[in-house]
């Protein structure tokens, strides 16, 4: 399920250290000075210091960051909800439109539910102080993971049979088009990769009810 996937890896992203690879077993350092030093991907032992655990699933590899970028359950739905409209060859042009914009908000809120809901970890740069705090929050949310989903629904979904796109050109015109669309969107999500597999710095540190102990500025 990519979109579950894709948000977890903003998981890794934000407790990998910065530039490092991702890693599919991670932990929060215990302590607010010291570094997070996730566990290795196939295993190992695990940091010195008590922190702790956050499982986010299993994705490491070029091929695994890769798929999670489809949009797989958005893609079905969304085909699904375009056979609504397949007993008229013509016409609905606002509906097939209106859906596909749908498409992109709920992968956008597919993905930020996904890593909310996982994540059971503050920052260090929170500050305790509440009113402060959602200018901050807002700078942790992944965004280059919603981003992905939202352009890879983008693409894919005017190649589907029965999209806007097909009903606004030729059947010629559409099948080049589709084609292009599917070979150029491959290839935009390889050129995500390198980043999705590398930490951004978040410096996450264990959630407490008192906020973070210590404020140390965050790397980014």
């Amino acid at each position: 399920m990519s979109l579950l996937t894709i948000g977890a890896v903003g998981i890794y992203r934000d407790l990998a250290p910065i530039a490092k690879r991702i890693s599919a077993q991670t932990t929060v350092a215990a302590d607010p000075a010291a570094p997070v030093h996730p566990a290795a991907a196939t295993g190992g032992a695990a940091p010195a210091s008590p922190g702790t655990a956050q499982d986010a699933g299993s994705v490491a590899s070029f091929a695994q960051l890769l798929v999670a970028q489809i949009p797989s359950e958005a893609l079905l739905a969304y085909t699904t909800l375009l056979a609504v409209f397949s007993a008229a060859t013509t016409g609905y042009q606002s509906g097939r439109w209106t859906l596909y914009g749908l498409s992109l908000v709920a992968c956008a809120a597919s993905v930020m539910g996904t890593y909310l809901t996982k994540r059971n970890y503050t920052f260090a740069d929170i500050p305790a102080d509440k009113s402060r705090q959602l200018r901050h929050q807002l700078r942790h949310l992944p965004l280059l993971p919603t981003v992905t989903a939202i352009a890879a629904m983008a693409v894919y979904g005017l190649t589907i049979p029965g999209s806007a796109l097909q009903h606004a050109t030729s059947g010629t015109g559409f099948a080049i088009i589709a084609g292009c669309l599917a070979v150029g969107g491959g290839f935009m999500m390889s050129l995500f990769v390198p980043f999705l597999a590398n930490g951004n710095g978040a410096n996450a540190r264990p959630h407490t009810d008192n906020g973070p102990a210590k404020q140390t500025p965050a790397s980014h």
